[in-house]
């Protein structure tokens, strides 16, 4: 008896160390898919809805705006021929998109549209952003979520696929004014690189409380189900949106300094995009 109990007890270890295993390596899992995938001839591929990708780009976007269009050229311009876009739009929306210079992407399946009910209110992005079901519908495991307050800058040395060993990437914030904590600095969501698993996984284990914006939440968070967040260091080089750094991949909008928003104008003319050239 004594015995057969000190075997179950040691395949009971077992079991749980190989599930520690699987879960560690799920980020280089989805790294590792990601840049085999990239290896693929876009004319040998089609998009599809109803496909699965290692690597995705996503938008939500209920509004008729026009920079929508050139914000989804921008990303498209800068992500591997392979990552798809999709669109969550509205049904006030729609016809805008599909008219648009987005249309020949849309028909060859590079973009592919996903209607859903508009979600309006103050605190929209945060309820989308923790709801299961939303990240259901995302049809790809390593997600770039952007918003038409971001771009990527073409002067950068840094590309996407520099960070798909995260689970979550983001510009990181100002510890000058992010009293949150001093520990948990990256990062922005408006302009993200996410890990749909670990999300779902984080989702399943702990409720969002509506207590901080759901990028503070998953920077908190996402280390429960070994979520991989990066550091200040390099989050930096990913995004800017309050940390300057000069030639980062992306920006997200920010309320900057005159003198900064000047010297990113200058490194990524793309800023202009998503930024009044004069300061008030």
């Amino acid at each position: 008896m004594v015995s057969f109990r000190s075997k179950e007890r040691k395949l009971i270890i077992l079991c749980l160390a190989l599930i520690f295993v699987l879960t560690s390596y799920h980020s280089f899992d989805s790294y590792y898919v990601c840049h085999e995938f990239e290896k693929n001839i876009w004319s040998q591929f089609k998009c599809s809805s109803n496909n699965f990708y290692p690597c995705i780009a996503i938008l939500v976007e209920f509004r008729t705006v026009n920079h929508i269009v050139s914000i989804v050229h921008n990303v498209n311009n800068h992500i591997p021929s392979t990552w798809p876009i999709q669109i969550f739009h509205g049904n006030d929306n729609e016809g805008f998109i599909r008219n648009s210079t987005l249309a020949p992407l849309i028909a060859s399946g590079k973009i592919f549209l996903t209607l859903m009910k508009e979600v309006y209110g103050k605190n929209r992005t945060n309820e989308l952003l923790t709801d299961r079901k939303f990240w259901q519908q995302v049809r790809g495991e390593k997600i770039l979520f952007f918003q038409i307050d971001s771009v990527i800058c073409s002067n950068s040395p840094h590309k996407i696929t520099d960070f798909l060993q995260y689970d979550y990437i983001g510009a990181p914030w100002d510890p000058s004014w992010y009293h949150h904590s001093k520990v948990d600095l990256v990062g922005n969501g408006g302009f993200s690189l996410r890990s749909r698993s670990k999300i779902l996984a984080l989702l399943a284990l702990l409720p969002y409380d509506n207590k901080v914006p759901e990028d503070v939440w998953y920077a908190d968070n996402l280390r429960l189900v070994n979520g991989s967040i990066a550091s200040v260091n390099v989050a930096k080089t990913f995004a800017v949106d309050t940390v300057y750094y000069e030639r980062p991949l992306g920006i997200h909008r920010s309320f900057t300094t005159c003198k900064i928003r000047q010297q990113l104008f200058k490194t990524c003319p793309e800023a202009m995009m998503i930024m009044p050239e004069t300061c008030v």
